[in-house]
């Protein structure tokens, strides 16, 4: 069966501010402690969505009038390993491009007034500044699916198939516009990046033999399927799990669907593995 590395690159996703002047010291000393609270602090007041469409959830509320750079801003620090800091200058050149040197440290100064404005206002703190840069400290009430994805890479927690199916929203920053070439480089690197993990985990709770149910088994297959339709082993699971409850129309339907799919859009037929489990299952009526 064609797995999620040989088709990697056709992949289709469907689809707060603390006080200025707060010192780098301070941030180094903390840094451990917040990571290990992340995904242990329940209930969370705050949680930022950067996976996906974005937003800003206080409570069960959406809070309206957060700038756009507030969530690039977050995704671009969180995606700054190891320290998750940067200098003032960069930023400034990498979000306005085409400004001068001067204007473009204005508008950042603009964007951090805002964003501290934001984060003052609903009470929690995601970036911190200081006079030369910005750097990650969210609040212990704060939960981010980007930074809880990326500890998952980096190895600091381990989610299984069914949370990532969950904390994968969808592609990174999917409904901010389009900013200056090199941020749209790094952006799509990062989304490229992002995914191949979202789906090489997801994937793993599919294998037969695991500690998942077959309905668990084909939850991830769903997911699967929504992030990358070329997956025949996720077409698999689900044949498989309508034939188990004798939904054969249902195995039909999905077999001819991945079939279409495969030969319009790739110019291949589904794999020899299966055709014949579709073969073997469809027997069954019999």
């Amino acid at each position: 069966m064609r797995s999620g590395q040989d088709q990697s690159k056709l992949y289709v996703v469907i689809h707060s501010w603390g006080k200025i002047g707060s010192p780098r010291t301070e941030h180094d000393c903390a840094k451990k402690g917040w990571r290990a609270q992340m995904s242990t602090q329940a209930p969370h007041h705050t949680t930022v969505r950067l996976l996906g469409p974005c937003c800003l959830l206080v409570g069960n509320n959406l809070a309206q009038g957060v700038p756009a750079s507030f969530f690039r801003i977050a995704a671009y620090l969180i995606l700054s390993p190891p320290e998750q800091v940067q200098a003032r200058g960069r930023l400034a050149a990498l979000f306005w491009p085409n400004a001068d040197d001067g204007k473009a440290a204005a508008n950042l100064r603009q964007a951090v007034a805002r964003i501290r404005h934001v984060q003052e206002e609903n009470g929690f703190t995601l970036i911190q500044a200081n006079n030369s840069t910005l750097h990650l400290a969210p609040s212990d009430d704060v939960y981010c699916d980007l930074i809880e994805l990326s500890r998952h890479i980096e190895g600091d927690v381990v989610l299984n198939p069914l949370q990532l199916s969950r904390i994968y929203g969808g592609e990174l920053l999917a409904n901010q516009d389009s900013g200056g070439q090199e941020f749209e480089d790094w952006l799509s690197s990062k989304r490229n990046e992002l995914l191949l993990h979202a789906v090489d985990g997801i994937a793993l709770g599919m294998r037969p033999g695991t500690r998942f149910s077959q309905a668990e088994r084909s939850i991830c297959a769903r997911r699967l399927l929504e992030l990358d339709p070329y997956r025949e082993d996720a077409v698999c699971v689900l044949m498989e799990e309508a034939a188990e409850r004798r939904h054969y129309a249902r195995v039909k339907e999905l077999y001819t669907s991945m079939r279409s799919v495969l030969s319009n859009e790739l110019g291949v037929e589904p794999s020899p593995e299966t055709r014949a489990l579709y073969t073997n299952l469809m027997e069954m009526v019999r």
